[in-house]
Order: C-alpha cells, then sequence, then structure tokens
C-alpha cells in the first residue's frame, strides 16, 4: 500500500454565525459609527473581538470547499510530492450515486423563534483549501470518490459547499488546510 495526498484547489467558504441578543446589534450598530465605516466587513475583527471574544459561533462555523464545479480542482500525489493524477468536482459522483441515503449538512440562518437576531461572517478564499490522505495500491482515479454536497441558506442567498469527500465509499477527514488569499469578507446582522 501506497499513501497518497488528495489536494483541493479552487475557493473556500469560511462561514460562521452566531445568535446575538438586540443589545448586541445596538453594540454593532455603534461600533460601526465609532470606527465612521460604511460596511460592517470594514470592522470585521473588532466585532468578532466585542461579540464572540471566546470564539464561540453556536450556530456555525465552518471552512469547506465551495461547490464550483468547473472551478475545483483535485489534485493527487504520491509519497513523494509527484503528481499521479487531477480532475475537476464536475467530474466527480455525488455519494448518493453509492445507493446511501447520506445527506449533506444544512445550515439555515434566517431569525426565527430560536434566534431572533443573528451575526453572519462569510469570507470567500481562493488558492489551495484542504488536503485528505489515503492508502491504496493503485493511484487513485477519479471513479474512486464521491462527494456530497451541504449548504447555508439565508434570507436572500444561498452557499453550496462540499460538506464530505469519500474514496472507496469511505468518509476522508481533512489532514490539512492549504495557503489561501481572501477575496471578499461579508458581515451580516439578520434579526427577525
Amino acid at each position: 500500500m501506497k499513501n497518497y495526498t488528495i489536494e483541493l484547489y479552487g475557493w473556500t467558504l469560511d462561514a460562521k454565525a452566531k445568535s446575538i441578543t438586540l443589545a448586541q446589534v445596538e453594540q454593532i450598530n455603534n461600533l460601526k459609527i465609532e470606527f465612521g465605516v460604511e460596511e460592517f466587513s470594514e470592522i470585521k475583527f473588532d466585532i468578532e473581538d466585542t461579540i464572540a471574544p471566546d470564539g464561540i459561533w453556536d450556530i456555525l462555523h465552518l471552512s469547506k470547499p465551495f461547490w464550483y464545479l468547473d472551478k475545483t480542482i483535485f489534485v493527487l500525489k504520491d509519497n513523494q510530492n509527484i503528481e499521479v493524477n487531477r480532475f475537476e468536482l464536475s467530474n466527480v459522483i455525488h455519494h448518493e450515486e453509492f445507493g446511501t441515503s447520506e445527506t449533506g449538512v444544512g445550515y439555515v440562518i434566517i431569525p426565527s423563534e430560536e434566534f431572533e437576531h443573528i451575526l453572519f461572517s462569510i469570507d470567500e478564499l481562493k488558492g489551495g483549501i484542504c488536503a485528505y490522505q489515503v492508502k491504496s495500491n493503485e493511484v487513485p482515479q477519479v471513479a474512486d470518490f464521491s462527494v456530497l454536497d451541504g449548504y447555508i441558506e439565508g434570507l436572500d442567498s444561498e452557499w453550496e459547499f462540499i460538506d464530505s469527500l469519500y474514496y472507496k465509499g469511505s468518509k476522508l477527514e481533512i489532514t490539512s488546510y492549504l495557503d489561501s488569499d481572501c477575496k471578499s469578507s461579508e458581515v451580516i446582522i439578520y434579526s427577525k
């Protein structure tokens, strides 16, 4: 058996959501006035330091590859870091085709009785995404892989991402994250 690394390149969705109180909504709006900015994203880290200093995001906190069929590239490397295969997400089958009833995770970040006010932060990053490890006697082929999609549903937008990657039916865990650059950042407050 040989070790292989699967590296994903393309766009990353880095998203966080936290339930907040009306007093915290006012506190965030006051920060916007105090710093004299137009967009919450301009003071993203100040907001996070004020509202979530403990780093706890109770609704969601994830970093996953975007579900971009032709912009998500899988690069397979052997144990000497030599590229042995490459393919796009559009060539990978959906995990449902294995006859499984598994579904990807979904998040709804729409204010409700449970969460009246929600602080939502989303970054889109480009470049390296993450890496996985597999063992195989042969060079892994695109037909060996399958994926499950996940989603985040907001009031006016929806984001799809790769929730899970499978190799020959077994779910893989991310072993490391790769370098990328932040291309856009948005901070939104949803209120009931």
